[in-house]
């Protein structure tokens, strides 16, 4: 069985930056995933228009929305404390040339921190990544992470 923190981090790295680089993700996530309704969206704080996918694992799901070239993977709860460190093993493997460029206190949320990222996708393409993550001992961990997919002017 798939852990939370390995799901989260597969639909970015393997789901999200292969879809700005303008491919077919590569092979299937052992998840399936269910298309929420645009009411369903809302009621989880969504703004309308975008597409919320919901990934139905245990008693937590995770969750993905997308509207246009910003992504967002969240999920609280399960093992939301260890996913930065699964996220950061992950994108390497994947990406070894991205750039932390931010490892810092949450500028809103006392129990988190926040990473940024830099990866290059190629082809005139690059992806930040905003990864919010809860600080050891928190009451109920939360693992977020906010893709936004740009073109590298030279």
């Amino acid at each position: 069985m798939i852990k939370h923190s390995e799901l989260a981090s597969r639909i970015v790295v393997e789901g999200a930056l292969t879809v700005l680089q303008g491919k077919n993700p590569r092979g299937q996530l052992p998840v399936k995933p269910e298309v929420l309704t645009d009411r369903e969206a809302q009621d989880l704080g969504m703004p309308p228009g975008g597409t919320v996918l919901c990934y139905p694992l245990g008693q937590t799901p995770v969750f993905f929305d997308m509207a246009g070239s910003r992504m967002v993977v969240w999920y609280s709860g399960a093992d939301a404390d260890r996913a930065v460190d699964v996220f950061d093993k992950t994108l390497k493997q994947s990406y070894p040339g991205n750039k932390m460029v931010i490892d810092a206190e949450h500028p809103q949320e006392s129990d988190l921190r926040v990473r940024a990222y830099d990866v290059k996708l190629g082809e005139g393409m690059m992806a930040t990544i905003e990864v919010s993550y809860s600080k050891p001992n928190a009451h109920k961990p939360k693992f977020s992470a906010i893709i936004v997919g740009m073109a590298i002017k030279n």
